[in-house]
């Protein structure tokens, strides 16, 4: 029976391309009929001199009709169309919950960090980990609750789910027709309290229990999607930014906003709070804003082009070695679409100075955006890109590279465990490397977290769980000893 389906599955796959390729011809004479312009948008298309380097960066209001030609691009190559399903793609499905890659073993002259179990060096205690499935549909954020036994997920089914790290179990779901978000989560960060806002792309931010399953919604929310959300120290403020082209500011004991920061001129993507009370906030343009949190009015001290294209990871990194002595106070790392990671310091001339620029995510035949950014007990900063590498630098050194890592995919998601590095890919892996404890770093193993991208990773308090969360709906937990 399957031969004698396969001639009639190969005519349809050459009577779909065919289609395909009529359909992209078509829409080719269109656009020379109207002088060059998209059929998706009456406004003629900009000359390559008069385009804007990294113009995608704004192109999200053509996206649709972009993907509705890529699909008939991918179609016209003969590749089937697999994508009409809400499952998400799992491509890696047989590597699930395997060690698929193991680096090189620590020598005695390496340093090994005694304040987390050896297991981090070794792997974990079973690789295949404990899985639990919570939806059909991608996760894209998290965050632990300060205690560090659960860690809270939103997904783009609406919802947000609870999971104890050591048992990987799922312990509440946050979504009803009375309570939380009728759209993507896009955002969740927990409060001191044990507490936890979410924001979402319905624009509302909800404000979580700690026990139980009911929140309350902060004021009247983002006019538009909520990008990040940040919390300050004691729990008493939430900050947001949206896809409004504001920051605002909520009191988290009277649920009202307390300030609107206007000034951006494109959707802010991205927040990072620093210790001593400095906010940043970067948009789609590339541009960066420096908040006084402290102030009552909120006022922007610091305005700067961070990259070309979009503003992609904000962190704030502490000083390390004689900056830490001399100066004190934490240092701002930016990254960009660009591929390019720069470093900040507000301390010089009181609106702050680019002290470092790093290439650390561009090739000679091109650029991968900066994914995300995370630093080690020892100082050292790590960056993760598009470009499927780990940039390490040392702030001891200028801020020099000191290592590159391959990661074979996208990187999506790093967090640091001591002086270790994890970092979650597009292919589902999650690579753990040895960052500290040797003059290169290096890999020291591989795990199939996911059957998708691995959007979220979270540690608990003592390092002793590693928790791995991305597009296939599920959350992978790891026990170290």
């Amino acid at each position: 029976p399957q031969q004698r389906d396969a001639p009639a599955s190969a005519r349809h796959m050459v009577d779909d391309k065919k289609a395909a390729l009529a359909r992209l011809k078509a829409s080719r004479q269109s656009r020379r009929a109207e002088g060059g312009a998209p059929e998706w948008n009456a406004t003629p298309e900009p000359t390559a001199a008069a385009r804007p380097k990294h113009s995608a960066a704004t192109s999200h209001r053509d996206n649709d009709a972009y993907m509705a030609l890529m699909e008939d691009g991918v179609r016209a190559m003969g590749i089937s169309d697999q994508s009409t399903s809400n499952t998400p793609k799992t491509s890696r499905s047989d590597d699930l919950g395997t060690l698929l890659r193991e680096g090189p073993a620590n020598s005695p002259g390496e340093l090994v960090d005694p304040a987390i179990p050896r297991g981090w060096y070794d792997g974990p205690i079973d690789a295949a980990g404990v899985r639990v499935a919570l939806t059909d549909q991608p996760i894209c954020v998290g965050s632990v609750n300060p205690r560090g036994t659960h860690l809270v997920v939103g997904s783009t089914d609406h919802a947000l789910y609870e999971v104890q790290l050591a048992t990987g179990t799922k312990t509440r779901t946050f979504h009803s027709n009375a309570y939380g978000h009728g759209e993507w989560v896009s955002c969740v960060k927990h409060l001191p309290d044990g507490r936890f806002v979410s924001g979402g792309m319905d624009g509302k931010l909800c404000l979580w229990n700690e026990i139980g399953a009911r929140c309350v919604e902060l004021g009247q929310g983002h006019s538009g999607s909520v990008a990040k959300v940040e919390v300050s120290h004691d729990g008493s403020v939430c900050v947001s930014a949206g896809y409004d082209k504001t920051v605002r500011y909520w009191s988290t004991k009277t649920r009202r906003e307390t300030a609107s920061l206007e000034g951006h001129r494109a959707p802010v993507l991205e927040l990072a709070w620093s210790s001593d009370g400095g906010l940043a906030s970067g948009d789609r343009d590339g541009r960066m804003f420096l908040w006084d949190a402290r102030s009552e009015k909120k006022d922007a001290v610091g305005k700067r082009k961070a990259c070309e294209g979009h503003v992609t990871a904000l962190a704030w990194t502490r000083r390390v070695g004689y900056e830490a002595v001399m100066r004190g106070g934490d240092v701002l790392v930016s990254g960009g679409q660009d591929g390019v990671v720069k470093v900040w310091d507000f301390r010089i001339a009181g609106k702050g100075a680019c002290v470092a620029t790093i290439e650390a995510h561009v090739r000679k035949n091109g650029s991968g955006a900066v994914g995300d950014v995370c630093q080690t007990r020892g100082g050292r900063i790590v960056t993760g890109g598009a470009d499927g590498r780990l940039a390490v630098l040392d702030p001891r050194m200028g801020y020099a590279t000191v290592g590159k890592i391959g990661a074979g995919d996208f990187v999506y998601s790093l967090i640091s465990a001591g002086p270790m590095v994890v970092c979650g890919t597009g292919a589902g892996a999650a690579h753990v490397a040895d960052v500290d404890g040797r003059d290169e770093p290096a890999v020291l193993y591989a795990l199939g977290a996911n059957k998708a991208a691995v959007r979220v990773l979270a540690t608990d308090g003592d390092g002793r769980h590693l928790a791995c969360a991305g597009d296939d709906g599920s959350v992978m937990c790891y026990a170290f000893d």
